[in-house]
């Protein structure tokens, strides 16, 4: 690495749990991808935490990237959300009974 680690490096951290827990990539322990709503939202949650705490002492870059993750994130954890939401619902009651 030729740059000094800083907050994306930390946030990326919390960016990788996010999108194995939405199934975007494999979970490094099976290889497999699986999806896990609570560790997502912990994830996003925790992301959201470091966004307010750092608010006035960021770079642009750190800005960028921690923005941007966030914004990708929490519209992945919706359409995971709003998707299994649809499958889990029951099918409407048939108009010809």
């Amino acid at each position: 690495m030729n740059r000094r680690p800083d907050l994306r490096d930390v946030a990326a951290i919390f960016v990788h749990n996010a999108l194995v827990a939405l199934g975007h990539v494999p979970d490094p322990s099976s290889g497999e991808h699986k999806t896990d709503l609570d560790s997502a939202q912990m994830a996003i949650e925790l992301l959201e935490v470091i966004e307010e705490r750092t608010r006035a002492n960021r770079t642009e870059d750190e800005e960028h990237f921690l923005l941007q993750a966030l914004t990708q994130l929490r519209l992945g954890y919706v359409q995971l959300r709003e998707a299994r939401t649809t499958t889990h619902q029951s099918p409407p009651p048939d108009a010809h009974a």
